[in-house]
């Protein structure tokens, strides 16, 4: 029998970018969509106790995938730790993009795109060099903009294709779009390869 996994991410487009990028490289059948759970963000880590620990006395295992918000990335580990040892849960850890580096899911979705439209982002470093230079003091959209956006001009323009631009319909197995090969995923890949196998014949 599989060791049951549990993996807790901050929100729906992490759900989404971590459930296709467990298919592509493990399969369809090596997790359960139900068990990447979304806290919505750290500050309710709290709420999912009950979660970790039933999966712990289970002899399950917790992973743990956050933004590195914190611009320090190693003041982000120890918030989390100290979260660990104040709630009394246990979970192995993982900081977007890259387990090194402070910042968050958008900064690992840059990095992945497919390299035939690098010419999106130019035009959009563009438009903001643009928005910052005007004496108007424009704010700058943020990075979740700038990825819709990206998704969005490589979508046809219709109501029903650009819905798939907003974070719970994309599809990061689509490969016009994404690159889930990207060397820069390998932090990642590291850390999940000796939980999944490819050879699963159940869900977890």
């Amino acid at each position: 029998m599989e060791t049951p996994i549990k993996i807790f991410v901050e929100g729906i487009a992490d759900q989404k970018l971590i459930y296709d990028y467990l298919c592509h490289l493990y399969g369809a059948n090596c997790i359960q969509k139900q068990n990447i759970i979304s806290t919505k963000g750290k500050d309710n880590l709290h709420s999912q106790i009950q979660q970790f620990q039933k999966n712990t006395d289970n002899e399950g295992i917790n992973l743990l995938i956050f933004d590195a918000d914190d611009p320090d990335f190693k003041g982000t580990i120890e918030k989390l730790n100290q979260l660990k040892s104040d709630l009394n849960i246990e979970f192995e850890t993982f900081l977007l993009p890259n387990n090194q580096d402070a910042g968050d899911l958008e900064s690992l979705l840059e990095k992945i795109i497919n390299t035939d439209h690098e010419v999106i982002f130019s035009c959009w470093e563009d438009y903001e060099k643009c928005l910052q230079s005007h004496e108007k003091n424009y704010t700058v959209p943020a990075k979740k903009t700038k990825i819709y956006g990206y998704l969005s001009a490589l979508l046809p323009n219709s109501k029903t294709q650009q819905e798939k631009a907003k974070e719970r319909e994309r599809n990061y197995q689509n490969s016009n779009h994404w690159n889930l090969e990207a060397e820069y995923l390998q932090p990642l890949k590291q850390f999940l390869d000796p939980h999944f196998n490819s050879s699963s014949d159940e869900n977890l």
